[in-house]
């Protein structure tokens, strides 16, 4: 009852975009957090929350999504609101649970219509199916679980009608998009040499020493803050040769905010401003940088708008780029602290195979992502269900199943670096293995639609874990000292 409680408390920003659809803030700070202790108390209980999932399974259309909705907020409170780190976990069992490995695709919500229902990819093999499609689709009018039409203006890059993430896969628009960001950005290249790693002036390398139990994670709330300040400072830095340690606290509120916009949770005009301010500030560090004008012009040459795709870059560094690699160094690093003397040590043993573990059971995105049908398809769920489905609906595929796929990956709940199949995970949307076959970021056949920050996002969460890898190790010897 009290992680109900809490959620609430913890997430104001979330009570404001709440407030949109016809509420108030004092009632969600006085009444639901009431109701969530008298009346969502009892689905804490992890089987009856289980049994709440089997059921909305059975229903479809309004009623489904409804109910769909109250196992989410569930989720959410029994979490605190901590999506990346719970509740797509729990999530993700109640699908395999359900619908089964064998089959791989289950039952889900239509992002661009939530009265309709949706296929959700979510073994290994389906997931991949989706991935390595040489002519998968995307949805042009969804920003991830939000149609682009309901976001308040400066939520999306100035002028850019269509961001790289809406374009089908061999689209031309999407081939060039890509090839200019592998060609203007030598710091996505798999051969980027390494960079020494910067540290705000407010950060310190034992702020990770956080050791003993946490009442909802919260002692682990500022070192969140710090790690994703590093992770901030130096993904400019290495993208753009830019400075935005003014602007790192502002780079915080904003992925807080543009979050709920990821999951699907409407923002009030205010809002959509505020992002539109913060990223205006970024852009006017980034901007005069030599790699910048040269990312213009190389953009110019090639027929396209270079003050947009700069803009677009910009965003997506915000977005995926600190969102998704901050998330993975952060959880990481909590993962460390749940045992720190053995964890340390494994790390110091192979950094790299420990990172790439982390990033399987972490998946540095959301661990969803959209597609869209390319032709009239029918499934045949594990359930007996049919479900049938149009072209050009939409649909979801799932990196926090696919990475846990017991087909692939032996034990999948444990943390072994250097398991068999480690380079065969999927959180950059293609296998490690098959991205380094590709000449630059811009893909290839052999991995299509690999995420082009996937080689720098992991250098720099190996490096920034590291780092606090470091503070943690001296708080324990500092600790075996002061025993002696």
């Amino acid at each position: 009852r009290t992680r109900g409680c809490l959620l609430i408390t913890l997430t104001p920003g979330m009570c404001f975009s709440l407030c949109a659809m016809g509420g108030c803030c004092c009632f969600f700070f006085v009444v639901i957090p009431a109701l969530f202790a008298s009346l969502f108390g009892v689905l804490l209980v992890p089987s009856v929350n289980s049994a709440l999932y089997d059921y909305v399974q059975t229903l479809d259309g309004s009623s489904h999504s409804l109910l769909f909705a109250a196992y989410m907020l569930r989720n959410f409170a029994y979490c605190a609101g901590d999506y990346l780190g719970c509740v797509k976990d729990v999530a993700a069992d109640d699908v395999s649970r359900v619908y089964g490995w064998e089959s791989g695709i289950a039952k889900t919500l239509d992002f661009a219509n939530k009265s309709r229902s949706a296929a959700l990819h979510f073994s290994h093999k389906t997931y991949r199916d989706v991935v390595y499609d040489l002519k998968a689709g995307r949805p042009s009018d969804m920003m991830v679980a939000s149609h682009k039409s309901n976001l308040p203006p400066g939520v999306m890059p100035d002028g850019v009608e269509h961001i790289l993430l809406n374009f089908d896969t061999g689209h031309p628009e999407h081939t060039a998009r890509r090839q200019l960001l592998a060609d203007a950005l030598p710091a996505l290249s798999q051969n980027a040499p390494p960079t020494k790693l910067l540290i705000p002036s407010n950060v310190q390398a034992s702020d990770a020493a956080v050791f003993g139990p946490s009442l909802m994670n919260l002692r682990y709330f500022p070192l969140k803050r710090k790690v994703l300040a590093t992770v901030g400072l130096n993904l400019f830095h290495r993208l753009f040769g830019a400075d935005i340690s003014a602007h790192l606290d502002e780079h915080y509120e904003y992925d807080g905010t543009f979050s709920m916009a990821v999951l699907g949770i409407p923002l009030m005009g205010f809002q959509g401003r505020r992002l539109q301010e913060i990223r205006n500030g970024i852009m006017a560090k980034v901007t005069p940088t030599d790699v910048a004008q040269k990312f213009v012009a190389m953009a110019e040459e090639r027929g396209m708008n270079g003050t947009q795709r700069l803009s677009e870059m910009v965003w997506i560094a915000m977005f995926a780029g600190y969102g998704g690699t901050g998330n993975l160094a952060f959880e990481t690093v909590k993962h460390v602290l749940k045992d720190p003397a053995r964890y340390t040590k494994l790390y110091r043993e192979d950094p790299d195979a420990f990172m790439l573990e982390a990033a399987r059971l972490y998946p540095p995105v959301g661990g969803m992502n959209p597609y869209a049908e390319r032709k009239d398809v029918t499934y045949k769920l594990a359930t007996g269900e049919v479900l049938k489905l149009q072209e050009g609906s939409a649909g979801v595929i799932f990196t926090s199943n696919a990475n846990k796929d017991p087909a692939v990956f032996e034990d999948p709940k444990a943390f072994k670096p250097g398991r068999k199949n480690a380079d065969r995970l999927l959180s950059w949307n293609a296998e490690p293995r098959d991205f380094r076959k590709c000449e630059s970021v811009a893909g290839c056949p052999e991995a299509p639609r690999g995420c082009p920050g996937m080689f720098l996002s992991l250098q720099l969460a190996t490096d920034v874990v590291g780092f606090f890898v470091g503070g943690i190790e001296q708080a324990l010897s500092d600790q075996k000292t002061s025993e002696l």
